[in-house]
């Protein structure tokens, strides 16, 4: 039966109508599935002895820091009079002590996926902070041999070039996965927490390494790019490429510049300022690339494939890269004001029918090729339009030259482009989630046979990875219901919403994208 899979099943779902009746629904029917998932996989994950060779992509570290997350988030997946499970307690379970004896790598330096200490140093660290956040004003330590290792990771990363030899072959060396990418959005959110006097004294020199990991990545982009114009002509060039093997530029965003970007993206203003024209002008390339490809974002450039039919609508190669690359860059006011283009829109609306329409994957529901995986950027797209409008209005009344204050043009695409038509689009992908294996256990039916992941319980290809899809679609749920519910109480105004304390409590439990972020920096991959 396997093998008369087809790579993706035919969409029947309907968008769900927004409003408060549907919102409280959608809420309440992902906090059970939260909570029964998690279950499932505290009882069927086994509870490790030591560290293995595996980073938190799959098996038990990625479902430890899924708990992790659970445990941070647990006000918007609580219901009340309930006890919440012990989710941090999961997690620990879930932490060996120690570190593996595994050497450093200079291909293996991102904690996502690596053979690498970095994974179990990045563990318990976050662990050590949720152990000590609801003590008042406490403060964690760190071990100087972790810092140790991050200083060696770090020192490692600045001389890699944009390729790095690995058994035998060359690979690149900054994407998500395992490269330093990876290593930049752990160390951005180890320097997001606050640790004891001696500790942060010690870490200080490592994260002041920061700007010059972000300068080093910028670099091996351009050259990527020189490297390519040399072997390929320019017609398909980018200002930025990397790297996935060798001849190859990933533009995925598990292997490639689609999770690259939103990563360098969360560094603060001041870092990014000297480089944000070349990723400005880098994203209307990658739009104008995926316009061309009628929506799709190819793999690589130049053209490689599996052997499938079509090109692949899954978060490591396709679509959804460029949908949470945009989700996050429209973030960036500064960025969005001198570098948006029409183009950012025509992607958007062109990549988010192409997801609609092949993103039900016969694969499953997991987030590296799955359909939480395929939604999630939605989600991300409706806080980007609800919560970010006024400096995404402005950038398209600029283009148009017209009056900040105007409405848009009958027939603009931004008129289409609203936080209700990504956030329907996100739930019905969300709650028809739940029908994949291994959370549905029932018998598949005639035209619906979804895939059993290789690793059923892990962040990125099992039930792990949706709970946290779930959970972090219960976060903007809760404060999108805040939202309308402040309007209302503050006769039809959202003057001071950002302050109110319900609100920014859902805010903050809205994490975005595992080991990619795209929502800022929570201090928590």
């Amino acid at each position: 039966m396997a093998g008369e899979r087809p790579q993706f099943y035919e969409n029947y779902l309907t968008p769900l109508t927004i409003n408060t009746h549907s919102l409280t629904e959608s809420l309440q029917e992902l906090r059970v599935a939260v909570r029964n998932g998690a279950e499932s996989i505290h009882k069927s994950d086994p509870i490790p002895g030591k560290w293995n060779f595996e980073g938190m992509f799959k098996h038990f570290p990625g479902v430890a820091l899924a708990f992790l997350r659970l445990n941070h988030q647990s006000a918007v997946i609580s219901d009340a009079g309930e006890p919440s499970p012990d989710y941090l307690q999961h997690a620990l379970q879930r932490i060996p002590a120690g570190l593996p004896d595994i050497a450093l790598r200079p291909s293996r330096l991102s904690p996502a996926g690596s053979f690498s200490p970095v994974t179990a140093v990045t563990l318990r660290i976050l662990s050590a902070v949720a152990n000590l956040d609801r003590q008042t004003d406490a403060k964690p330590n760190i071990s100087q041999e972790d810092i140790t290792c991050l200083d060696d990771a770090t020192n490692l990363a600045l001389k890699n070039g944009p390729l790095v030899p690995h058994d035998g072959r060359n690979m690149g060396g900054d994407e998500m996965l395992f490269g330093r990418a990876g290593l930049l959005w752990a160390l951005l959110n180890i320097r997001a927490r606050q640790f004891r006097d001696e500790t942060q004294k010690a870490l200080s020199p490592v994260l002041e390494k920061i700007p010059g990991l972000l300068g080093v990545i910028i670099d091996a982009g351009r050259q990527g790019s020189n490297d390519f114009i040399q072997k390929n002509g320019d017609q398909d060039a980018h200002p930025l490429m990397y790297v996935w093997m060798e001849g190859y530029y990933c533009l995925g965003a598990v292997h490639g510049i689609t999770g690259i970007l939103p990563i360098l993206l969360a560094c603060r203003p001041e870092e990014l300022e000297e480089h944000l024209p070349v990723i400005g002008e880098t994203i209307t390339a990658l739009c104008k690339f995926t316009i061309a490809s009628n929506g799709h974002l190819p793999m690589t450039l130049p053209p490689f494939s599996y052997g499938q039919q079509t090109e692949l609508v899954q978060l490591c190669h396709g679509s959804p890269g460029i949908l949470i690359l945009l989700a996050t860059a429209l973030k960036n006011e500064k960025l969005t004001r001198k570098h948006w283009s029409p183009e950012w829109d025509q992607a958007i609306d062109l990549a988010t029918d192409r997801v609609w329409k092949e993103g039900i994957l016969s694969k499953g529901g997991s987030l590296c090729h799955g359909i939480a995986g395929n939604g999630w950027p939605w989600l991300m797209l409706h806080d980007t339009f609800k919560y970010h409008a006024t400096a995404v209005h402005s950038a398209r009344c600029e283009n148009l030259h017209l009056p900040h204050e105007s409405n848009l043009p009958e027939g603009h695409l931004g008129n289409k482009l609203t936080p209700d038509y990504f956030l329907s689009r996100a739930l019905a992908f969300m709650l028809h989630s739940r029908e994949t294996r291994p959370y549905n256990t029932a018998p598949a039916t005639a035209d619906r046979d979804y895939r059993m992941p290789d690793d059923p319980y892990s962040l990125f290809e099992g039930l792990a990875g949706n709970v946290c899809a779930w959970t972090d679609t219960c976060a903007v749920l809760q404060a999108r219901l805040r939202s309308s519910e402040y309007y209302q109480e503050n006769g039809g105004s959202f003057s001071g919403l950002a302050e109110d304390p319900i609100f920014q409590e859902a805010a903050s439990c809205t994490l975005g994208f595992p080991l990619i972020g795209g929502n800022g920096v929570h201090g928590l991959l």
